[in-house]
C-alpha cells in the first residue's frame, strides 16, 4: 500500500496565538470604523484574559474536528472508524488484527470486484479467513483450471493443518468455477533487509521503520522478482534524506521467490 500524505488543512491547525490575533485584529476594526480607540489586548489585560481561553478552546477544537474528517476516509482511519470501515465493505477485522493488516485488507476489498476464481480471487478470499497471514494461488499445469493455494499463519509460519481444511472450505464455497482447487502450508521465503538510515533531527526511527515496514510489505505481496534497487527506494520516507549499508539477504542483487512461497520480511534499521 503505497503512502498517503494526509492533506495539509491549515485553516484546522490554528494555534490559540493565532486565532486570538484575529480576533483582536476584528477587535481593532470595529474600534476604528467607530472611530474609538483600540482596546488593549496584550496579555494580562482584560480582553485577554477573557478570550484568549477561547481561542484556545477553538483551537482544540479543530484538531478535533480534522482527526474526526480524516477518519471518515479509509487510508488515515484507525481503532473503531477502521471497524466502522470494515463494516462498509463487509468485512470483518480478525481477532487480535492490528489496524496496519486489517486497513490492507479493506483497500484490497475496495480495489477490487468479487471474482468467479481467478488466481488473485482465491489469494484474496484465503486471506480474509480468520487466522490467516499470507496466501499465494499457483495456477498449475497438470490440467486446465488447476489452482493451489499456499497459505501461513498470522505468525507467517506454514498454517498448520486445521487452519489449511478451514480455507479449504471456505474456498470451496467461494468459488464459481470448477476448478482443481487444493490449500497447502506454504513454503516460507524469509527476506532480511539490513539498511542504515540518515534521518533529520527529531525524527522518531520507530515511526519511520513502521511506514517503511508498511511500504516494503506492500511490495512484497504477490511478487516474485524482487528489485534490490526498486526496494531501496522504498526507503525514502519523511524524514529520510538518505540510507546506506544497504542489504537484502545480505547482498546486493535481486531475489526470486519461489511460486509456493510467500515472503516474511525481517528489517533491521539503524541510525
Amino acid at each position: 500500500m503505497a503512502t498517503l500524505e494526509k492533506p495539509e488543512m491549515p485553516i484546522l491547525r490554528e494555534t490559540a496565538d493565532q486565532i486570538y490575533q484575529r480576533i483582536a485584529n476584528r477587535m481593532a476594526v470595529i474600534a476604528k470604523e467607530r472611530g474609538e480607540t483600540p482596546p488593549a489586548t496584550e496579555e494580562g489585560e482584560l480582553f485577554y484574559d477573557l478570550l484568549y481561553p477561547l481561542a484556545e478552546e477553538i483551537s482544540d477544537q479543530q484538531q478535533l474536528f480534522e482527526y474526526g474528517f480524516l477518519q471518515r476516509f479509509l487510508p488515515w482511519a484507525e481503532g473503531e472508524y477502521l471497524d466502522a470501515n470494515g463494516v462498509f465493505f463487509g468485512l470483518g477485522r480478525h481477532k487480535d488484527e492490528a489496524d496496519i493488516s486489517y486497513k490492507q485488507r479493506l483497500i484490497d476489498r475496495a480495489r477490487t470486484e468479487d471474482g468467479d476464481g481467478r488466481r488473485a480471487d482465491y489469494e484474496r478470499w484465503a486471506r480474509n479467513t480468520e487466522g490467516v497471514g499470507g496466501a499465494v494461488a499457483v495456477e498449475k499445469a497438470r490440467h486446465d483450471n488447476s489452482i493451489d493455494v499456499y497459505i501461513t499463519n498470522l505468525s507467517g509460519q506454514p498454517a498448520a493443518a486445521e487452519l489449511v481444511q478451514q480455507v479449504r472450505t471456505k474456498l470451496e464455497d467461494n468459488r464459481k468455477a470448477l476448478h482443481d482447487l487444493n490449500v497447502f502450508p506454504a513454503k516460507v521465503f524469509p527476506i532480511s533487509i539490513s539498511v542504515r538510515l540518515v534521518v533529520q533531527p527529531e525524527v522518531e526511527v520507530a515511526k519511520v521503520k513502521e511506514q517503511i515496514t508498511t511500504l516494503i510489505k506492500a511490495y512484497l505481496k504477490g511478487r516474485s522478482l524482487i528489485v534490490y534497487q526498486q526496494l531501496g527506494a522504498l526507503f525514502f520516507v519523511d524524514g529520510v534524506s538518505d540510507f546506506t549499508e544497504y542489504t537484502l539477504n545480505g547482498e546486493k542483487a535481486n531475489l526470486t521467490v519461489p511460486a509456493d512461497s510467500v515472503s516474511t520480511l525481517s528489517l533491521v534499521v539503524s541510525v
